[in-house]
């Protein structure tokens, strides 16, 4: 059985981002877990709540098969320079990141080398700081490049959903 860590934010985090991958693994019968920089209750952008999510302190990431970055307006708030967050992506086996999360992730030198889309904010901000990180922007909803998945929104969370499964199933 897969298990996997779904990284979110303890305020705002992206609820379409988090809820379509989340219910596409439940389906699947993988164990998910639920991790937050201060661990405890997480609220969505739109109000549902997360009752009990797990501090970084208390994840080991060689214990997951995948680990998920939820974007969202908190995230940026939250993860910003988080050298925790980035520790994380550092040890994951999959990594799959959406939104603002891959653009949150660059400083930590994962994507070197990479293709990999993510959040285009309109003045070019977040692909600004993706291709500092000497990755390649690509245009497109999903991009997978080997154990790196990226994701660009809410509306991509669905196709972001369903290549992390397949990428687990290979």
């Amino acid at each position: 059985m897969k298990h996997i860590l779904m990284i979110i934010a303890n305020r705002d985090f992206q609820d379409l981002e988090f809820a379509t991958p989340y219910q596409l693994f439940l389906e699947k019968k993988y164990t998910v877990d639920i991790c937050s920089g201060k661990g405890g209750i997480c609220i969505w952008a739109f109000g549902t709540c997360i009752e009990n999510s797990l501090t970084f302190d208390e994840v080991k990431a060689d214990q997951y098969d995948a680990l998920v970055f939820v974007g969202g307006g908190g995230a940026y708030e939250e993860y910003q320079h988080n050298e925790h967050y980035q520790t994380l992506a550092k040890q994951a086996k999959l990594l799959a990141a959406i939104c603002i999360a891959p653009s949150l992730l660059a400083p930590s030198g994962i994507f070197q080398g990479k293709e990999l889309t993510g959040r285009d904010d309109g003045k070019g901000t977040q692909i600004t700081l993706l291709k500092k990180s000497w990755a390649t922007f690509v245009g497109q909803d999903v991009v997978r490049d080997e154990n790196i998945i990226t994701a660009n929104g809410p509306h991509a969370s669905v196709a972001f959903g369903h290549t992390i499964i397949e990428a687990l199933e290979a």
